[in-house]
């Protein structure tokens, strides 16, 4: 069964009842690390371990309005839309469509800061609108959600520094 979510606009990510933002310094320069976050969605299981397919909804150019497919654990199915896309600088996202009850709306958004030329500051967020059975289940992940956020942003360092190594941008 799939559940559609409220559309919110960015006011959102500062709004939602329950928001969650985590950050990391990268030793990566922002250009690779927006493009495996935002442009090569097909990347996301390579550095995001409970991503198991992610993918755009037609052909490219990508960037805001489009559509984007993105399976969890196996098991969660959803539906996302392209909000904001400024290259080099800002990502974020809003669910449509879930395949588990409980939410009511979802949006996500990576912002990145160059810090030096070799070093991206990364700032994520997540908003959501829940039932309170999910909301519990949020405020009672925060340090899991936390410690997926540092080891996935480890092996988005390493894959970006491979890339620049020579087999990407």
């Amino acid at each position: 069964m799939t559940y559609r979510l409220r559309s919110e606009d960015p006011g959102f990510l500062a709004s939602a009842p329950f928001r969650q933002t985590c950050t990391a310094e990268l030793h990566a320069p922002a250009g690779p690390v927006f493009d495996q976050i935002a442009a090569q969605p097909e990347n996301w299981p390579h550095w995001f371990r409970p991503a198991n397919d992610v993918r755009y909804e037609g052909p490219p150019p990508h960037g805001v309005g489009t559509m984007r497919f993105f399976r969890l654990y196996r098991l969660i199915r959803a539906r996302e839309q392209v909000t904001a896309w400024d290259p080099d600088e800002r990502f974020a996202y809003q669910v449509h469509e879930v395949n588990m009850p409980g939410v009511r709306a979802l949006m996500e958004q990576w912002t990145l800061t160059p810090l030096t030329g070799t070093r991206t500051g990364v700032r994520w967020t997540l908003a959501v609108d829940a039932g309170p059975f999910v909301h519990l289940l949020l405020r009672a992940s925060r340090r899991h959600i936390d410690r997926l956020f540092q080891d996935a942003t480890h092996r988005l360092e390493n894959l970006c520094s491979a890339s620049v190594g020579g087999r990407g941008r």
